[in-house]
């Protein structure tokens, strides 16, 4: 059975549960935000149980895990009174516990796995020893620094953030999504707040196209993503205009490439990441970074690929997780599913 960890309001696990169901794979959603309205937890003499939906679990009955958005345990039954906060975090305790009990290799990631892939600059200091070609690319808080970084590629850079880029404001206000820029002359004219804030600058790649590759086991899906900015030149940030006219096409990525995915793959213990690139005017791919838990079902609802398909495979399979790399041929037209599905873009 497969185990599926995440929340209530995600929509790609609606998407693939759905292609899951209709593939006869057999499993088990919960939904971190709801679960303790009926779960209960037990161990005894080794043996961790938990029960939910007049069910009863325990962690040798999955034979995967797909660990997707899962949130933190919460529940009405819990006030924040001091004791309601301990015997949340009791909860919580005793439901990791438990989920501890199941191999790493069940799971598509691990937690563990995830955490270890989810910072930028290690991402790029990764990249760069397994083969990739990766921007020159400087975090600082010194201007003087930033000044000879911009002279040294020519006043041609851009700026992004290392985290997620989005700031959350209160209730009655608009919540900000910081994109990848170009930095601009004007940029430089105060830098009095980089002392307060170290920031990614890398060198500006011309681009022919974005590429977003999506790993599934030994399953390759790479999609070219088109679009064009005010001056005709590809897009810095794909992101904008909500991709609204972003042009999709599905092709195989060269070996010089898929390599260093393999061994990235390998390198962080990863069975799923979402891989941004980018192909240069030159020809050459670049390495932007690497999303362990990245979106991809709107690649599929695009009628670009079908990611699906092969976590259908995945899943499907009482076999161990292969880690060979292997290519994908595109998916027929009838094989893709309908487009149309509600589902929110992230990346």
């Amino acid at each position: 059975m497969l185990l599926v960890l995440t929340n209530g309001r995600d929509a790609t696990a609606d998407y693939l549960i759905s292609t899951l169901a209709h593939s006869h794979v057999p499993l088990l959603r919960i939904d971190t935000d709801t679960i303790l309205n009926t779960a209960t937890f037990s161990y005894r003499s080794g043996e961790p149980i938990f029960r939910c939906g007049g069910q009863r679990y325990a962690p040798s009955d999955f034979s995967n895990v797909w660990y997707r958005r899962p949130e933190r345990l919460k529940s009405l039954k819990f006030d924040d009174s001091p004791e309601g906060r301990y015997a949340l975090d009791e909860c919580t305790e005793a439901f990791e516990g438990i989920l501890a009990h199941i191999p790493p290799s069940k799971w598509m990631n691990h937690p563990a796995a995830n955490a270890h892939a989810s910072h930028k600059i290690e991402q790029l200091t990764t990249a760069r020893t397994l083969g990739f070609r990766v921007p020159d690319t400087i975090v600082t808080q010194d201007g003087a620094a930033l000044r000879r970084f911009l002279e040294e590629h020519h006043g041609r850079i851009i700026v992004k953030p290392m985290a997620g880029g989005l700031i959350e404001r209160g209730t009655n206000e608009t919540d900000s999504l910081i994109y990848t820029n170009p930095l601009r002359p004007k940029d430089l004219a105060d830098l009095a707040d980089l002392a307060s804030c170290p920031t990614l600058f890398q060198e500006y790649v011309d681009k022919q196209c974005d590429i977003r590759i999506t790993v599934v086991d030994a399953r390759v899906h790479a999609v070219e993503l088109r679009a064009d900015d005010m001056d005709g030149r590809q897009r810095c940030d794909i992101r904008r205009n909500n991709m609204q006219d972003v042009a999709y096409r599905e092709l195989v990525p060269p070996g010089d490439v898929t390599e260093p995915i393999q061994r990235l793959m390998n390198h962080y213990n990863l069975r799923f990441a979402a891989i941004d690139m980018a192909v240069a005017t030159s020809g050459d791919w670049y390495f932007l970074e690497v999303n362990p838990n990245g979106q991809w079902a709107w690649l599929d609802l695009s009628c670009a690929v079908n990611i699906a398909a092969s976590f259908v495979e995945a899943f499907g399979s009482e076999s161990s997780p292969s880690h060979d790399n292997e290519r994908e041929e595109p998916a027929h037209e009838q094989d893709r599913p309908p487009a149309g599905t509600d589902l929110s873009v992230s990346l």
